[in-house]
């Protein structure tokens, strides 16, 4: 059977249909399965598999063949999942993530994005990539927990400034706190968090 990296360069000598089906099919219930544990919604899931997928496709151009092309997919697919995440409410925290490669400083601020974490995926083997998507995902899993588990005054503060990277002053304008009791709480919400998946 072929690998990621033989049905990747085929497709991108040829760009044939073939080529894609080929790889498409590859990659897709992998990719399903790490969405899933994201989403924790199978429809959305393949929801998010296929759109992803279909980018591989229209922006194939974007892709650095030096590293896997499930690195590249895969934080696609992440970026996508944590998107609707958040648009449904779902009390997320990037703070826990850096096993995904997202990094924030003390400010509560991005200072790296998902590419340093996937740059040493070129050196694993497939099953390498399954071990530790199961790994990150059940760690995943309990940070969302931990969320869920929070109260409603730290859960919307979290959530706007983490995921929807609002100003600290703009918080406190939409909660109408004082910008203090807005650091405090992102403070205090993202100990607990650490807290509970310890």
């Amino acid at each position: 059977m072929a690998s990621y990296r033989e049905l990747t360069e085929n497709f991108l000598q040829t760009r044939s249909d073939a080529d894609f089906t080929a790889l498409f099919y590859k990659v897709k219930p992998g990719l399903t399965s790490y969405v899933n544990k994201i989403v924790k919604d199978r429809e959305l899931a393949e929801d998010i598999a296929i759109n992803t997928l279909t980018k591989m496709w229209t922006k194939i151009d974007q892709y650095d063949p030096q590293y896997q092309i499930t690195t590249w997919l895969y934080r696609i697919a992440f970026n996508d999942a944590l998107g609707h995440i958040s648009n449904r409410n779902k009390q997320s925290s990037l703070d826990k993530l850096s096993e995904f490669g997202v990094e924030i400083n003390e400010a509560g601020e991005f200072t790296t994005g998902l590419q340093g974490a996937f740059e040493d995926y070129e050196m694993k083997t497939e099953q390498d990539f399954i071990d530790e998507d199961n790994e990150m995902m059940e760690k995943y899993g309990k940070t969302l927990k931990a969320i869920d588990s929070l109260k409603e005054a730290y859960k919307g503060i979290i959530v706007d400034r983490l995921i929807n990277e609002m100003k600290y002053e703009d918080i406190a304008e939409k909660h109408n706190l004082p910008l203090q009791t807005i650091k405090n709480r992102i403070r205090r919400g993202k100990a607990i968090i650490e807290e509970s998946v310890a």
